[in-house]
C-alpha cells in the first residue's frame, strides 16, 4: 500500500488536533500539495507520484486527520480543521507557498486553505468539485454518514462478511484495485470513520469558491461522480480552466495517472501568478 518509487520521505507534523502523516518527495522541485477525498488517504495519489516528480514537482501528500496514518481528532472535525492540518504540514515541510491538487473533499480543503492563508497558496487544480445545494448535500449526508457511524467497516464480524459486502458495493464503481484500497482505508479510520464524510457533507464551499481568485483548473470526465457538480463549479468561476479528460471511469489518478498529471502540469506551467 505504501509507495516506494520515487523514494519518498515519510514524516509527521504536529497539527492542531494531533499528528499528521505525510509523504514528501523533498528536493528542489516546485511544491505541490496533494489533498485526497474522504475517507481515504494520500495513497489515492500513489500512481501519480512518479509522473509528478518527473515533471519537476516536490509532492507533499498528507493523510487528513482521522484517515490513513494520521491521528484521529478528539471530536468531529470540520473542513477548516482539515485546512489547518494541511497548513501545519506546509509549515513542517518548510514550504512558504504551494500549488494544490484537491480531489472531492480535498477540493473543499484546498478552497478553505486558500481562504485561510491566501499567500500560502499558488494555483489550484480541483478534481471533482462538490458544488451542490444544501438539500442535495443533506440527502447525501443521510445516505452515507449514519451508516458509517453505526455500521462502520471497522467493526469485526465472524467470517468478515461485512468486508466482503463493502467490497462488493465498491467494486462496480471503482474496480478491484481501488475497491481494495477503499476497504483498507475504512478499516484504518476505525470508529471515527464517519468524521470525514460528516465534515465534507456539512460544508457549503460555494461562497468561498465563488470569491476565490487564485488561478484555477477544474478537472472532470464522463463517469466522475461529481461531473455535474464540477460543471456547476465552472459556471460559478468563468475565469477557471476546465479540463475534461478522455476517460469514462473514476478515479483518474488510477485509470490514467499520466494523463491526469499532464493536465495538471500543463495548467501549472502556464497559469499566471
Amino acid at each position: 500500500m505504501h509507495p516506494s518509487a520515487p523514494q519518498l520521505r515519510r514524516a509527521y507534523a504536529d497539527g492542531p488536533q494531533g499528528q499528521i502523516h505525510y509523504y514528501d518527495a523533498e528536493g528542489a522541485g516546485r511544491p505541490l500539495l496533494l489533498l485526497h477525498q474522504s475517507p481515504t488517504s494520500a495513497i489515492d495519489f500513489a500512481d501519480t507520484f512518479p509522473a509528478f516528480v518527473a515533471a519537476g514537482f516536490r509532492i507533499i501528500a498528507p493523510d487528513m486527520p482521522g484517515m490513513g496514518m494520521s491521528d484521529a481528532p478528539p471530536e468531529p472535525p470540520v473542513i477548516d480543521d482539515f485546512a489547518r492540518a494541511a497548513l501545519a504540514v506546509l509549515d513542517h515541510a518548510g514550504v512558504d507557498q504551494a500549488d494544490i491538487v484537491g480531489h472531492h473533499t480535498g477540493a473543499q480543503v484546498a478552497i478553505a486553505l486558500a481562504d485561510l492563508a491566501p499567500d500560502r497558496v499558488g494555483r489550484l487544480a480541483l478534481y471533482g468539485v462538490p458544488i451542490m445545494s444544501r438539500e442535495e448535500m443533506g440527502s447525501w449526508w443521510e445516505m452515507i454518514v449514519p451508516r458509517e457511524r453505526e455500521d462502520g467497516a471497522y467493526r469485526p464480524e465472524p467470517g468478515g462478511g461485512h468486508l466482503a459486502e463493502l467490497f462488493t458495493r465498491l467494486e462496480p464503481m471503482f474496480g478491484l484495485k481501488v475497491a481494495q484500497r477503499m476497504v483498507i482505508s475504512r478499516l484504518l479510520a476505525g470508529p471515527t470513520l464517519w468524521y470525514a464524510h460528516n465534515a465534507a457533507l456539512s460544508h457549503d464551499m460555494s461562497p468561498a469558491f465563488a470569491a476565490n481568485r487564485h488561478p484555477l483548473l477544474l478537472i472532470t470526465h464522463t463517469g466522475e461522480m461529481l461531473d455535474r457538480h464540477t460543471h456547476a463549479a465552472a459556471a460559478l468561476r468563468p475565469d477557471a480552466t476546465l479540463a475534461i479528460l478522455p476517460i469514462s471511469q473514476a478515479p483518474a489518478m488510477d485509470v490514467d495517472p499520466e494523463g491526469f498529471v499532464a493536465a495538471v502540469a500543463s495548467f501549472l506551467s502556464t497559469a499566471p501568478n
